[in-house]
């Protein structure tokens, strides 16, 4: 009797840690700055990012969101400037990729869809304040 209590016991705790487990990894990321716009191309391409933490144990990720609306260019590329408020700093380069008139592409902490969109905040950059301005490449 005393060997099922033990098993049922390790059952049981078996499925709670899975089930914790299971909830964390589905957790709505933490916004630790909200979508904020960037510069517009002036072919009409628009770009915004955000600054997340997918998981409380994860290190802090930028996910960006772009969206043709011009349709000029069948590939577009960036070059972020990144700072934060004690004037650190960090470039990220996003290679050009396809894009036709009125794609979207979002990018997620959950899905590999649009991953070249996904980043870690380069260590030594304050997350909290993190700003970042940008240069459209282009190519056909």
């Amino acid at each position: 009797m005393k060997s099922i209590k033990n098993i049922l016991s390790l059952l049981l705790l078996t499925l709670l840690l899975g089930s914790s487990r299971l909830v964390l990894a589905q957790s709505e990321p933490e916004f630790i700055k909200n979508w904020t716009p960037l510069k517009e191309a002036s072919f009409h391409f628009d770009v915004s990012y955000a600054v997340v933490k997918c998981d409380p144990l994860s290190n802090a990720k930028v996910l960006l969101n772009a969206f043709n609306e011009g349709g000029s260019f069948p590939k577009v590329g960036f070059k972020l400037a990144l700072k934060d408020a004690a004037g650190n700093k960090a470039e990220v380069e996003i290679p050009l990729f396809k894009t036709n008139l009125g794609d979207m592409f979002i990018a997620s902490c959950y899905s590999d869809d649009h991953a070249n969109l996904r980043f870690d905040v380069p260590k030594g950059l304050d997350a909290s304040t993190l700003t970042i301005e940008i240069i459209y490449t282009t190519g056909s």
